[in-house]
């Protein structure tokens, strides 16, 4: 097998996708990576990158789109680097995260799962109730090479750089928007239609409220969020006040901050909830990684006692206001991390419900095995963590009787997914 020079131009045939939103075609063996194709799709592609076992390309030319090619909505699409999956259609994206979730099992939890993976997905466009803008100002590459909010001198040898500017003309309009493809920048975005129509509606008026402001003033990141009542935006811009946001959900009221986690798929995150809990009752549950109390508050009614533990401070405060709020009284509040409260529990409870960031659960598996509560319900946003910690749970005692997952990000491809154990 020869591996493919740097610029070198080879005609390619798409098989699929991998997980990450690239489409792979294969050349001699050797793996082609390709952004933005579809299976299919006979391409020529530049190659960008070399690897042992692979190459990175870019399309050069479509020579023959394949079946599920479609056109992009988003104008900026391809530029943008918030979505992967817009150029094919609806059908071929649930299908690929069918795999994504069970070639996680197969390959990195070592599980034989044969059986398709079920996807629950909802109406694919306007589904983002939450979003995050980033500025070209405050935002970007760093001199270490890392990626997020610039320092005082890296902001100051930008602006150096930047060509100059008449002092009498009017302050340049921010360049508002999401982290370009494959890069570091910022994309200045006027359409997005993934986001809801209060926030996509919303954006101009949040690129004038910046630009109101001097640009020292400009903030690193601007978070939106909408619910029942509208949008609110933080940090407070010109003209725009932050207000807290309602969601209701299952028949409970959910305040939060636009800054605070909260699933984001307005359509479908009564149908996750749902598939998380399940048939599952008892006496005492445990709700890991609580957040601001989406799974709390639908657990009391099903268990005679809740125990939700969260580490960050604003969440956590939330959590309570939403407890009270909807007088579940059975609910107590802990502000800990997971790793902590299971050092200090002295309970062992029903159920173990727990939601973890991306990274997974893994400093808390030796504890979770440890407490040998009776089920674990494992919601994740990432398959290859849910599928590694899984490995471990199993290894520990544990049978995996069920997963299955929710697209709650059509038109990029990330998979939520909700795996359901009980104690051997």
């Amino acid at each position: 097998m020869t591996l493919p020079t740097l610029g070198q131009i080879l005609e390619v045939t798409v098989e699929r996708f991998g997980f990450g939103g690239f489409a792979i075609a294969r050349r001699e063996g050797l793996a082609v990576f390709v952004p933005f194709g579809a299976p299919g799709d006979r391409l020529r592609v530049e190659i960008t990158e070399q690897q042992k076992n692979h190459v990175r390309s870019r399309i050069v030319e479509i020579l023959e789109p394949g079946p599920s090619r479609v056109t992009p909505r988003c104008k900026h699409f391809g530029e943008c680097g918030g979505c992967q999956l817009q150029h094919v259609d609806y059908a071929t994206q649930v299908a690929a995260k069918q795999e994504f979730v069970r070639d996680a099992l197969v390959r990195t939890g070592g599980f034989d799962w044969p059986q398709p993976v079920v996807v629950h997905h909802a109406h694919p466009w306007g589904y983002r109730s939450r979003t995050q803008l980033k500025l070209t100002a405050t935002s970007g590459e760093r001199n270490d090479g890392s990626h997020g909010r610039l320092g005082r001198k890296e902001r100051r040898a930008r602006a150096a750089a930047a060509p100059a500017v008449d002092a009498s003309a009017p302050t340049a309009a921010p360049v508002l928007g999401f982290h370009r493809a494959l890069s570091h920048g910022v994309v200045d975005v006027e359409q997005c239609p993934v986001l809801a129509t209060e926030l996509e509606q919303a954006l101009p008026t949040v690129r004038a409220a910046v630009a109101g402001l001097p640009q020292k003033e400009w903030p690193y990141q601007i978070d939106g969020a909408c619910g029942t009542g509208g949008a609110s935006w933080a940090p407070d811009l010109p003209g725009m006040r932050k207000d807290l946001v309602e969601h209701i959900v299952g028949g409970f009221r959910y305040l939060i901050e636009p800054e605070s986690f909260f699933q984001g798929n307005r359509h479908l995150v009564e149908t996750l909830v749902q598939g998380a809990l399940g048939d599952e009752r008892g006496g005492l549950a445990f709700d890991l990684y609580a957040g601001v109390g989406l799974f709390s508050l639908p657990l009391s009614q099903r268990f005679a006692r809740v125990v939700a533990v969260e580490d960050e401070r604003r969440a956590c405060t939330l959590g309570r206001v939403n407890v009270k709020t909807n007088g579940c009284d059975n609910v107590t509040y802990l502000r800990a991390t997971t790793e902590q409260f299971l050092r200090e529990n002295k309970e062992r409870p029903d159920l173990v419900l727990m939601d973890p960031p991306r990274l997974g659960a893994k400093p808390a598996i030796p504890a979770l095995l440890h407490l040998r509560a009776r089920r674990l319900v494992y919601v994740s946003c990432d398959p290859q963590t849910l599928a590694r910690d899984l490995r471990q749970l199993v290894d520990g005692g544990y049978v995996l009787e069920q997963v299955e997952g929710f697209d709650m990000f059509p038109q990029t491809f990330h998979v939520e997914a909700v795996a359901r154990l009980r104690l051997a």
